[in-house]
């Protein structure tokens, strides 16, 4: 009988162990339920975007020129970025010669006509970005020029004119300027950063 007693506990164990666990699975389904959707999440990243004027070409290549002959070229800079920043004007290049040549950046607007000729034409200057030797022009971003003056933010579909007067400085030195003296291919870069 012990042995009958043993079997009938254990069958009463187990059974009461299955029993549990089904009435856990239906109570489980017997439950009230209700949800919430929250769709159409989505991000998206804003623009920064700075260009040229369209047909814009080398802003100044010129040959032959004496101490003192002025060359005067023009460029329009528009920002079409969707984000508020901040732009710098500097060059990337080793400029050779540097001290020779004489370089003022004027800030402006009023091109009546930007194209591939870098003209002038209705330019009104509004502050001076830099004035100096060509070959002290900045070379990195952080030391750039500001783009507007006193470094206002530029929004969208802002543009400004830049007025580039590059000269010959005079030399005294006796037979100094007996081959040609160039200061070497420059690239100018305006570089946008958000703000």
């Amino acid at each position: 009988m012990e042995s009958m007693s043993k079997k009938h506990k254990l069958f009463t164990s187990v059974s009461l162990v299955v029993v549990v666990a089904a009435l856990g699975v239906f109570g489980t389904f017997a439950a009230f339920t209700a949800t919430t959707t929250n769709t159409g999440n989505q991000i998206s990243s804003g623009t920064v975007k700075i260009d040229q004027h369209a047909g814009a070409t080398t802003i100044y290549n010129v040959t032959d020129q004496k101490p003192g002959q002025v060359t005067t070229k023009c460029i329009r800079i528009a920002y079409t970025g969707s984000l508020a920043a901040s732009v710098k004007l500097y060059t990337t290049s080793t400029i050779t010669s540097g001290t020779d040549y004489t370089l003022t950046v004027n800030r402006g607007s009023g091109l009546t006509a930007p194209d591939a000729t870098m003209n002038c034409s209705g330019f009104t200057s509004g502050s001076t970005a830099y004035t100096g030797d060509l070959g002290g022009f900045a070379t990195t971003y952080a030391g750039g020029y500001d783009g507007k003056a006193a470094g206002a933010a530029w929004a969208l579909n802002d543009t400004v004119d830049y007025q580039f007067v590059v000269t010959p400085k005079d030399d005294a030195v006796a037979n100094n300027h007996t081959t040609t003296r160039t200061s070497g291919a420059t690239t100018y870069v305006w570089e946008a950063r958000n703000n």
